[in-house]
């Protein structure tokens, strides 16, 4: 799907910036193309497109490559695929070539002597390191058992309960010190923020006046005879309507 126009001013490419075009262009079931003005121009739907092109005719020669191009690629592939085959066949020839004489050369009798001969060297050298093994882990039990009797758990319990002991009085004692920081930061920030806070101006008498989008008002040119506006009292609001405008 081609999404374009030529040429035009700001005003007769603005629709292509609209969010409905956008949108639709984003949830299009197939590719969108943004072909909107000349090169230099640039819409919103140049980026919800899956592809922008510079003109429309450029938007058509990207979905309407040259035939000739096209048959030309092709041929270009079928040469490689071809010659990639050929080579392919030329490799597994020279393989199989190699295995064949490999296998020749080879005695299926000598070759299961030779993996009896070393299936009997694995097996002896896997029940040497059985035999280790065992070894070393009766003498590391033995060391663990004499280790477990120097340790009483009795002993071990109560020095815990100690250190968790002092650890919890340590975690209070920093709880507390830590509440004691807060809250006189609190306090400061609290008196900070009462001394900047509008609502402490407009207990002085002061009033905010806004516009009915929000917009606060701070010179007269802003607004026009016959305005509604809204003015913010330290207790309450009061709509109110613009009779006349005095810009000094």
């Amino acid at each position: 799907l081609i999404v374009g126009r030529g040429g035009g001013s700001l005003e007769d490419l603005w629709c292509f910036n609209e969010e409905a075009v956008a949108r639709a262009i984003a949830h299009s079931a197939i590719p969108v193309i943004s072909a909107v003005g000349h090169e230099v121009d640039v819409t919103i739907s140049d980026f919800a497109a899956d592809l922008r092109a510079p003109t429309p005719s450029a938007a058509a020669e990207l979905v309407a490559p040259d035939n000739q191009a096209r048959a030309q690629r092709l041929a270009h592939l079928w040469q490689r695929l071809a010659q990639g085959i050929g080579r392919h066949q030329i490799a597994a020839r020279h393989g199989f070539a190699l295995l064949q004489k490999r296998l020749d050369h080879q005695d299926p009798k000598r070759r299961l002597e030779q993996q009896s001969q070393r299936l009997d060297e694995l097996s002896a050298r896997l029940q040497q390191l059985m035999s280790q093994r065992l070894h070393q882990g009766e003498r590391r039990l033995a060391n663990l058992e004499l280790r477990l009797q120097g340790k009483s758990p009795e002993r071990l319990l109560a020095a815990g309960k100690r250190r968790h002991q002092l650890a919890e009085e340590r975690l209070y004692a920093l709880i507390a010190k830590r509440q004691d920081l807060a809250s006189h930061r609190l306090a400061m920030l609290t008196a900070r923020l009462d001394g900047v806070s509008p609502l402490a101006t407009l207990g002085r008498g002061y009033s905010i006046t806004r516009t009915q989008s929000g917009e606060v008002i701070s010179r007269a040119a802003q607004v026009n005879a016959g305005q509604t506006l809204v003015t913010t009292l330290a207790e309450g609001h009061l709509q109110v309507r613009v009779e006349e405008t005095h810009n000094r």
